[in-house]
């Protein structure tokens, strides 16, 4: 069907109003389900300006790719947001493309998928099945494409990256490409306020979704805020909760760690030294690694009660606790997280790169990956150390000799 000056106008108000709630939504990951569910449905379901014939099938694209890219910069230059809008345009243009472009392909019989949802009396549960995976596969494009790029950036293996933006955000994108099939059939049997329709649910969930979002990043703020009590009481190197965060992600992420785990790794490695407030006497530096391991145990025991005492955070009090036993202890007692031996070896890494060590002036990343090295299998383990050299040999601090020549 032809996208008409009615259909064009129900399909741009819905999303509008979608991207005015994604807009006006908190939290790091805003999406708007909706607004690229009504884009795609518009590629499967209408053409403009040519709907038949062999220039149809690009050219047909074109509408729905202007509305979809229309709403999106009318909602931020309304809001000032123009700046960044460049993710959003990128997310909602790739999903119209690829959907636009696989309902366009000619089937065995030489039909397209498009023609045959403009015939839904023919077989109209496998046009669903059919529009159910083209929606799916345009749903997912962009994901793959972020996952990619953040590998590149991350140096990090691309299935990691890939599975953590699928456990992120596939259920929000399964959601949004079943609704964009429910959608393109309802518009060609209904016509263009069946779209309306859509946006119940969405004004229902939003104010849930707004809380929820709230809720965590209260809770992240919360987080941050205790990793700086020692930095700012002088007993911790300014940065080291951050960086040891930094590294114990990536390292967990490549060990296997599942995504929805991997916020409980940051938050350990950005917890782990909250037991030095408690101490009688300042480390120097703050560097734990210098301590003897009676010591260690001490501080990452202290740690683990403040945090037992808060109801949100008592889950990483027994990890905490853990990050202060030596290896060759864990592997005795053999229940300690794989996140706590991973955020020692982190700690203890940029504890001997700091200022507060006695290798200061001469801690290179290779002096301080000899010095883990000479104390494993005893203090850390060495299949997260062995991971760190690979992590920090892709993010260039080492070069691919000095990488071999250490894991040998």
């Amino acid at each position: 069907m032809i996208l008409t000056w009615g259909t064009a106008l129900v399909g741009v108000t819905v999303m509008v109003l979608s991207e005015m709630w994604r807009q006006t939504s908190s939290g790091p990951a805003r999406e708007a389900p909706l607004s690229q569910a009504t884009a795609m449905a518009l590629a499967m379901a209408t053409a403009w300006p040519i709907a038949s014939g062999e220039a149809g099938h690009l050219l047909g694209m074109l509408g729905p790719l202007l509305l979809a890219t229309g709403a999106v910069l009318l909602v931020a230059g309304w809001r000032r947001r123009l700046r960044s809008t460049q993710r959003e345009l990128m997310r909602l243009g790739t999903s119209v493309i690829v959907a636009g472009v696989l309902v366009r392909i000619p089937g065995p019989g030489g039909d397209t998928l498009l023609e045959s949802v403009w015939r839904s009396q023919d077989a109209p549960l496998l046009i669903a099945i059919l529009l159910l995976l083209v929606a799916v596969l345009a749903a997912a494009a962009p994901l793959v494409w972020r996952g990619v790029r953040a590998s590149v950036r991350s140096r990090s293996m691309a299935w990691a990256t890939l599975s953590g933006e699928f456990e992120r955000q596939g259920p929000v994108s399964l959601a949004g490409a079943s609704t964009a099939v429910v959608m393109a059939l309802a518009l060609t049997e209904l016509g263009p306020l069946s779209l309306v329709l859509f946006l119940v649910p969405l004004l229902v969930l939003q104010p849930a979704v707004n809380r929820q979002r709230h809720i965590r990043r209260a809770q992240r703020q919360t987080i941050f805020a205790l990793a700086r009590l020692p930095e700012e009481a002088g007993l911790a190197m300014t940065g080291h909760a951050a960086r040891v965060a930094e590294l114990a992600v990536p390292i967990a992420r490549d060990m296997g760690v599942e995504a929805a785990d991997l916020r409980d790794v940051e938050a350990a490695a950005l917890l782990h030294d909250i037991g030095q407030v408690g101490l009688s006497r300042p480390v120097p530096g703050g560097a734990t690694v210098e301590l003897s391991a009676r010591d260690q145990r001490q501080i990452a025991s202290t740690g683990s009660s403040i945090l037992g005492r808060t109801a949100e955070l008592s889950r990483l009090a027994s990890v905490v606790a853990d990050v202060g036993l030596a290896h060759h202890r864990a592997v005795e007692r053999g229940d300690v997280a794989l996140a706590s031996r991973i955020v020692r070896v982190a700690s203890a890494y940029d504890d001997l790169t700091g200022r507060g060590t006695r290798l200061a002036g001469s801690s290179a990343p290779v002096e301080a990956l000899e010095r883990l090295l000479r104390s494993t299998p005893h203090e850390y383990d060495p299949e997260v150390v062995r991971v760190l050299v690979h992590q920090l040999e892709r993010r260039g601090s080492l070069s691919t000799g000095q990488a071999e020549s250490l894991s040998r």
